[in-house]
């Protein structure tokens, strides 16, 4: 019987290669995703708080001079119009703004990327058409992160002031750790609650993957135990061929070429008259579990045991030669256990059928046809101790050459050929 057919389907070692692996993805991904998604928010809040701070400082500048900050805006020498009184008090009002609003720098770039003010008074007056400035002017706000050397790490954004005919960008810097806790708050749930469900279904899937596959290996080991006491029953053609049609039907009988071991045991009917039933059981066991091993040994199937008889066949490559193999290998066996009866075997090849007989609510499977009947027939001729083998299947073995005879059983109307083999001596 093929073991790997009694093999549970292995769902726990399937669910922790292919589920498992998947939820710890699915829950990496879950980070990555609300971790880029919660990073993109974030700068987007930056970016939409210093578009309206640059609204504020533009009105606030407007508010405190507004010829003074149009005058600023249009000028192309900013250090010349800061040394002018309302340059001055222009300076003061952006300083101001910046302390006020927590900037931790501010540039204002005017036509051409002309820096027009600059929390770093060296830069006023330079030109600095940045790859932000650029994107501002084209309405695209833009945002960089940097690290200062200090290590404080800052948001370098770029927008331009709203309404702003002079096409005014200004460039803010916010420290990142501006809304840290405030996405802290947001985040950390975002991600820690997902994780936690898919744990928590991870681990109760688990669990119950493991109880089920429990169960089916206990299902599966009775099954297989189940099998293995059927096959101790009945032959393993009849395990194979019920195995093969379970879900497909009624069993079906075949015809197949077949050789034929039948063996008895001589003069059984007067051992049991002078023996105790133990011991008579004693000595089947004995006597039968010989011929069953030899047969199994040679690559036969039991079709069963009749009393103290045992029918087998063998099929397929060199099923002759087998057959007499089991048969010699059965006798040599039953001469060195020093059994109170031998036994006599009759060999016989032949088509026979295989399938199931008897009633609907009674059947057995076994093996039918003349050569059964013929095999049979040789074991009641052969005598204690010899092996009767019809010619044509003895011819086919590559064993020693002897003598045919020509005898007449029970229910043939001529002789049947055959070769007798006798017990070896001790």
């Amino acid at each position: 019987m093929n073991n790997l057919d009694d093999a549970p389907y292995p769902l726990k070692r399937r669910f922790q290669r292919i589920v498992l692996p998947g939820l710890l993805l699915l829950t990496v991904i879950i980070g990555i995703t609300v971790g880029q998604g919660s990073t993109r928010l974030t700068q987007k809040i930056y970016l939409e708080l210093s578009e309206k701070r640059s609204t504020i400082i533009d009105r606030a500048l407007t508010a405190k001079n507004a010829a003074a900050w149009k005058a600023l805006q249009e000028t192309t020498d900013p250090e010349k119009f800061y040394a002018t009184p309302e340059g001055d008090d222009l300076m003061l009002a952006m300083r101001d703004e910046v302390m006020e609003l927590g900037l931790a720098h501010l540039k204002i770039y005017g036509k051409s990327g002309l820096v027009l003010f600059s929390t770093e008074k060296n830069k006023i007056g330079t030109v600095d058409p940045s790859q932000g400035y650029r994107d501002a002017i084209n309405g695209v706000r833009s945002l960089i992160e940097k690290i200062r050397p200090d290590g404080l790490r800052l948001y370098e954004l770029y927008v331009q002031v709203p309404g702003s005919f002079y096409g005014t960008v200004m460039e803010l810097y916010e420290p990142i750790n501006y809304l840290d806790e405030l996405t802290l708050k947001i985040v950390i749930p975002a991600i820690l609650f997902p994780v936690f469900v898919l744990l928590v279904l991870g681990l109760s899937m688990y669990k119950l993957v493991s109880f089920a596959q429990d169960d089916m290996n206990y299902r599966a080991d009775l099954l297989s135990e189940f099998r293995q006491r059927l096959q101790q029953l009945v032959s393993d053609e009849a395990v194979d061929t019920l195995r093969k049609s379970t879900g497909q039907g009624k069993v079906t009988s075949r015809r197949i070429q077949a050789t034929i071991l039948f063996s008895d045991v001589r003069r059984f009917t007067e051992f049991c008259e002078n023996e105790t039933p133990e011991n008579v059981v004693s000595f089947l066991n004995t006597s039968l579990g010989i011929v069953i091993d030899a047969v199994h040994d040679n690559g036969g199937d039991v079709d069963k045991m009749i009393g103290d008889a045992v029918l087998a066949h063998f099929q397929g490559d060199k099923a002759e030669s087998r057959a007499c193999t089991a048969a010699i290998e059965a006798m040599e066996k039953m001469h060195q256990a020093g059994l109170p009866r031998g036994i006599g075997i009759g060999i016989y090849t032949g088509e026979v059928v295989v399938g199931v007989v008897g009633a609907s609510n009674r059947m057995d499977f076994t093996i039918i046809g003349d050569a059964v009947n013929t095999a049979s027939r040789l074991c009641s001729a052969a005598n204690q101790g010899q092996i009767i083998i019809d010619d044509k299947t003895y011819s086919t073995t590559d064993t020693e050459t002897l003598p045919i005879e020509n005898i007449i059983i029970k229910g043939k109307t001529d002789p049947i050929p055959v070769v007798k083999i006798e017990r070896p001596k001790p």
